[in-house]
């Protein structure tokens, strides 16, 4: 096996620390070096600054090197997976080239890409590639903002991940995945709109889909604390009830507490009560203790749940706020 120790390079199930095994021949340290910074993968080209094209053909005859993608190599023991398997199209689609569309939102996580899709990069225009399971697009744009590196793979930037799948993906998912990338501040706004832009005056059409979605979320939007919280509010602003404020922070006896949504003004508090969020002793007695100082300070609590219909949040809603004195204008039907 051919390693010099680092991340993504193994032997026997463990780390090998530090250095080239003795094993290995002298000399091989700078392939082990590019293996190491790529998932245990190396390029032709990155071989053959250190060795003669006799030499990378015999690593390969001795098992040292596997080839897994034109002119990409895998150092022989290295992990095999979907993160390497993305690194090596990457590798071998050249220069310029990056994850994409689902694959680079499986890679950053978005709440919605969590199975592993296909894997799916991006080359720069016109630059005819064809890769073995491999999923290719071409684009004039993938500079500056529209790039980084995620676990040492190159990958289309969270902003222009988001703008990319507006091409393969519903509304709903995709907003769900900016409403994650804001929450986890994987994203701006702001950056959403200068590659959204940027996109549009480099040629390519504007995406209906990104427009309204950035419409939607305001420079002031919240993307609170989870989904369920999120649809809560556009529920109760939907229904002509005011906004109410998102992430409430209320200090009572020395503690402070988050409030999901709540009227200040009217000491109204709406949380949504997540089983997964709240089970075990701790979480039972913390949120009864949270509950019982906002009771004896005078707020309000409205409970949502699952199950918790659109027509009873509003319902419930309306006559919390009534019953503090505000008077609600008529609202849209359910």
């Amino acid at each position: 096996m051919l390693t010099d120790g680092t991340e993504g390079v193994t032997a026997g199930g463990r780390g090998v620390g530090g250095r080239v095994p003795d094993s290995v021949p002298p000399g091989y340290a700078p392939i082990a070096g590019h293996a190491r910074r790529q998932h245990g993968l190396v390029h032709r080209t990155q071989v053959l600054t250190s060795h003669t094209p006799r030499q990378l053909d015999r690593l390969v005859a001795q098992g040292h090197l596997v080839r897994v993608q034109p002119e990409v190599y895998r150092v022989g023991g290295a992990p095999d997976g979907w993160e390497p398997a993305l690194m090596a199209a990457v590798l071998a689609a050249g220069d310029g080239a990056v994850a994409s569309f689902r694959a680079a939102a499986h890679l950053w996580g978005l709440a919605g890409f969590w199975e592993t899709p296909p894997v799916e990069i991006t080359t720069p225009t016109r630059r005819r590639v064809r890769l073995r399971d491999v999923r290719v697009h071409d684009s004039g744009t993938l500079d500056g903002i529209h790039v980084q590196r995620r676990r040492s793979i190159p990958v289309t930037s969270v902003a222009r991940t988001l703008c990319d799948l507006t091409a393969c993906c519903w509304p709903n998912q995709i907003g769900r995945a900016l409403d994650d990338a804001l929450r986890r501040k994987l994203v701006t706004l702001g950056r959403l709109r200068s590659v959204y832009a940027d996109l549009a005056t480099r040629g390519r059409r504007r995406s209906t889909v990104m427009r309204t979605l950035l419409a939607e979320r305001s420079p002031s939007f919240h993307p609170g604390g989870s989904d369920p919280e999120v649809r809560m509010v556009r529920v109760l602003i939907g229904a002509g009830l005011p906004a109410p404020v998102q992430q409430h922070r209320v200090r009572i006896e020395g503690r402070t507490f988050r409030i999901d949504a709540a009227y200040p003004d009217q000491l109204v508090a709406l949380e949504y009560e997540g089983f997964e969020f709240h089970t075990g002793r701790t979480a039972f007695d913390d949120r009864y203790e949270r509950d019982r100082l906002l009771r004896t300070s005078g707020w309000l609590l409205v409970y949502v749940t699952s199950r918790t219909t659109d027509a009873q949040l509003v319902r419930d809603t309306v006559r919390a706020l009534t019953d503090r004195g505000l008077s609600v204008p008529p609202l849209t039907s359910m």
